[in-house]
């Protein structure tokens, strides 16, 4: 073999050596149980109370999946990270615990910031979710949490989403602004109380809901697109809340087995301003406003008219001989 030859082989043979420990360095650790002394990386399955020392990302899987009932995930005002791909599906995810709570976290480019998967009685408090696909999903018929506090911020479809059966949850004292479609959609989810929340600009509906029953919107600020019922709606109270730009809208919906109607659904106390559409009513039947106040803007302050085949019928809005102004509370 001639010394060219030689060195040749040993040449190749050290790009192989570097080449695989280059790829070892580049290749993210396994995930592991953290929690208590042990420090959580993306991909990690949180078991154990934990503070977090340092930001986290690019995430390219779930970041962190919170398992543990009762356990404490507390970022300290840190940020996790996603890289906008199909694999980083959540930032943060309650994976069917109880009683966890999630706080002072910001989380960004996921398809879902922060998600409550199944269990109960958890928590998200102080919490920004942004620039995510959701950025919360409150999901799995889970029951029973509380959203205080968070702002949820600039994602690419909806703020918050409270899917089926997702039902007696409080999302309480919380911004949700500039979501692309709605900043806060509910689905066939029933009994939520959804109070002191700031509420704006979105380009479909700033609250929508959906085939959901006996959910209570009590003193929420909503501004520049439509509080929207639709569908098998019934029987949701909605009280002394501040709308501007756009008013309530009850509107018929399609499904493959027919058209569905809101109906059974009570206001009280509203005040509505800069809009010439307080009340509009598509289809629905039996739905009543009292002590409507507005700034004289909507004349007539009700539209009925068509919607699924049949005409808008027994609703009744009654105005207070007060109006409101713009210091909604």
């Amino acid at each position: 073999m001639s010394l060219f030859s030689s060195f040749a082989k040993a040449a190749a043979r050290s790009a192989v050596v570097l080449a695989l420990l280059t790829f070892a360095l580049a290749r993210p650790a396994a995930a592991k149980l953290c929690g208590g002394t042990v420090t959580c990386d993306c991909g990690d399955t949180v078991t154990a109370s934990v503070t977090l020392a340092q930001d986290l990302g690019v995430c390219t899987q779930t970041a962190l999946r919170v398992v543990g009932p009762g356990v404490v995930l507390d970022c300290a005002g840190h940020t996790i990270t996603g890289n906008d791909q199909s694999n980083a599906k959540f930032g943060i995810q309650l994976d069917g615990t109880t009683g966890a709570e999630v706080r002072n976290c910001r989380v960004t480019s996921f398809r879902r910031g922060l998600r409550i998967d199944g269990g109960s009685g958890n928590r998200l408090v102080d919490n920004e979710s942004f620039a995510n696909t959701y950025g919360i999903d409150v999901a799995g018929a889970t029951t029973g949490n509380t959203l205080v506090g968070n702002l949820v911020r600039d994602n690419r479809d909806e703020g918050v989403h409270v899917g089926t059966a997702s039902n007696d949850n409080r999302i309480v004292r919380n911004e949700l602004r500039y979501n692309k479609n709605e900043n806060l959609y509910f689905l066939r989810s029933n009994g939520n109380l959804v109070k002191s929340n700031l509420i704006h600009h979105s380009s479909s509906s700033a609250i929508f809901v959906k085939h959901s029953k006996n959910n209570r919107f009590i003193r929420n600020e909503v501004r520049d697109t439509a509080l929207q019922v639709r569908g098998d709606s019934t029987g949701n109270v909605f009280k002394g809340n501040y709308l501007k730009g756009d008013g309530y809208v009850f509107d018929a919906y399609q499904e493959p087995t027919g058209w569905t109607y809101p109906h059974g659904n009570r206001t009280k106390g509203d005040c509505i301003r800069k809009t010439d559409f307080c009340y509009r009513f598509i289809g629905a039947y039996d739905n009543h406003a009292r002590d409507a106040r507005t700034d004289g803007r909507c004349d007539p302050p009700d539209t009925n008219v068509v919607g699924g085949g049949r005409l808008a019928v027994d609703n009744t809005v009654a105005l207070a001989p007060a109006s409101c102004n713009d210091s909604p509370f």
